[in-house]
């Protein structure tokens, strides 16, 4: 017996001088050929086409959740499978990621054809998850999941004019979230000033997936401390302490006092470009602050 996913071995058993018996067992559904010879001739209708159902509905059993699109290394990674509407079988699962480094999946059986199930892989990037009833794909299966490394606040860059001290009639309240290599997270950025002297504005840089370009527009001189934090915590340097002068003769008594306080932070490097805007909180109140999730 022969078929797509290989030879089907057949038992054949003799039950008198002109009655045998065979027996086979396939393992996987598809089309065979039941080849059956006599005295090393074929017998008429040889071979014989046999097709094998599968022997439960695989593409009637469900998974759902997060875990089946996105994680990160060092948190939970979970999704749900719902083998109910299928007949009893055995359920597998097999996560590789990259390098082929296998991911390991804790699974709990809930007992009423459900089951709970955690991924913890061992590297990060594009993991490739299959979930297979009774050795067949379920629905939608294999996934692709996307494993992102852990968050690293320290890797965030923050530059640009908006960090410096000026003056209210020329200052450039704009500057660079560069997160890139930071992994997933949320970027939250808010800054302190006078009551109602201000209001945040936060864009994408289109040409840089994971850079940030925040834009505060000061309408009152004073002080403004900006705060910016990564995936909850605090990056380095953070918060950024700016003094908005009314003239030029204020800014630069203060930097003759304060030289120290001259070039704290490099300069944004060229144009900086942004046309996808996302919505913001103004800063109608003492404080202002806007997220941005980044993808993983």
């Amino acid at each position: 017996m022969s078929g797509l996913h290989g030879d089907v071995k057949v038992e054949v058993s003799k039950k008198s001088d002109t009655i045998y018996h065979a027996t086979y067992n396939p393992y996987m559904q598809g089309m065979y050929l039941m080849h059956v010879t006599y005295a090393d001739r074929q017998v008429p209708g040889s071979p014989f086409k046999v097709i094998v159902q599968p022997s439960v509905n695989s593409q009637s059993v469900e998974a759902f959740g997060p875990g089946l699109k996105e994680g990160v290394i060092g948190r939970p990674i979970k999704f749900g499978v719902d083998t109910r509407a299928a007949r009893p079988g055995l359920l597998t699962f097999d996560c590789r990621g990259p390098r082929g480094t296998q991911a390991t999946v804790d699974v709990i059986d809930n007992l009423d054809g459900t089951y709970s199930m955690n991924i913890m892989p061992k590297e990060a990037g594009k993991h490739g998850l299959e979930i297979k009833y009774d050795s067949e794909h379920i629905h939608n299966s294999p996934y692709l999941v996307r494993i992102s490394g852990a968050p690293d606040p320290t890797k965030c860059r923050i530059y640009g004019p908006g960090l410096e001290h000026g003056v209210l009639s020329s200052f450039r309240g704009d500057f660079v979230c560069d997160t890139k290599g930071a992994g997933a997270g949320q970027l939250k950025v808010r800054v302190h000033g006078p009551k109602g002297g201000f209001k945040v504005d936060m864009h994408r840089d289109t040409s840089k997936d994971r850079t940030i370009v925040v834009r505060y527009n000061p309408t009152e001189p004073g002080d403004y401390k900006v705060e910016v934090w990564w995936a909850d915590v605090e990056i380095p340097q953070s918060p950024f302490e700016v003094k908005i002068f009314q003239d030029v003769q204020e800014l630069e008594e203060f930097l003759l006092e304060n030289p120290q306080e001259r070039n704290k932070y490099p300069p944004v490097n060229g144009s900086v470009s942004s046309t996808q805007s996302f919505s913001l909180l103004n800063g109608s109140s003492l404080d202002s602050e806007k997220y941005w999730k980044a993808d993983v």
